[in-house]
């Protein structure tokens, strides 16, 4: 049996990718760019913002200060709309309030800053579901680096590698497999074929197949 349930925010509980585009639209209309929506899918959500910048631009357009500007200007406008355009991907408030009552540990970690997990968890109603929260405030290396989901296990006491974490990037598959997780990823930002590291698939948390995987009778390797 798991001993950990690890969360990514972005894409896993909540259908945010419309509302950080558009973010990022507002900011680059200003350089006189223009980003396309499936590539800021594919490639660049659930990165940090200053990543996301060095991507678009190239290192050295900004200065850190300035990055960290621009950065903070997203995710501003993820904070006053994620009440009114955010949408839970399906199932999944109801299955994390399952796991908390019923006991079992769960934490929260995402490269989001600390003011969009409040904003998150005000929503939704998510305050004091989550055994303990990680945000990317609380880590100095973002995903595809496994800082994040090894402070998120180290904090619920459980071993990496009796921790089942949900993602949905490409960076955070890559970041939970770095870190000794078994990794579910929801097809909900890019396709399988770009998550290939993860160990199981499923398109939201309604899937028949969640019981057995938070059971542990299914696992990696496992012919059960």
């Amino acid at each position: 049996m798991y001993k950990g349930f690890i969360f990514d925010l972005d894409g896993v509980l909540v259908d945010s990718s419309r509302i950080h585009h558009l973010g990022w639209q507002k900011v680059l209309r200003k350089f006189g760019k223009d980003l396309d929506y499936q590539r800021f899918k594919r490639e660049m959500f659930g990165r940090r913002g200053t990543e996301t910048l060095e991507m678009i631009f190239g290192k050295g357009r900004f200065t850190p200060e300035e990055a960290k500007e621009i950065s903070d200007s997203v995710d501003g406008s993820f904070v006053s709309l994620v009440a009114e355009l955010g949408h839970p991907i399906p199932g999944s408030l109801e299955f994390v309030r399952a796991l908390h009552n019923s006991g079992r540990k769960i934490a929260l970690a995402t490269s989001a800053p600390r003011p969009n997990v409040d904003s998150f968890l005000d929503a939704f109603s998510l305050r004091g579901v989550f055994n303990s929260e990680v945000s990317g405030d609380d880590v100095v290396r973002g995903k595809p680096d496994p800082e994040v989901f090894l402070k998120a296990a180290s904090m619920l006491a459980a071993e990496p590698k009796n921790c089942i974490v949900f993602e949905d990037s490409i960076p955070g598959v890559a970041a939970a497999k770095a870190a000794g997780t078994v990794c579910v990823a929801l097809l909900t930002t890019t396709t399988a074929q770009y998550l290939r590291q993860a160990d199981y698939f499923i398109n939201n948390f309604l899937d028949e197949s969640l019981p057995d995987l938070i059971s542990g009778s299914h696992r990696p390797g496992n012919s059960n």
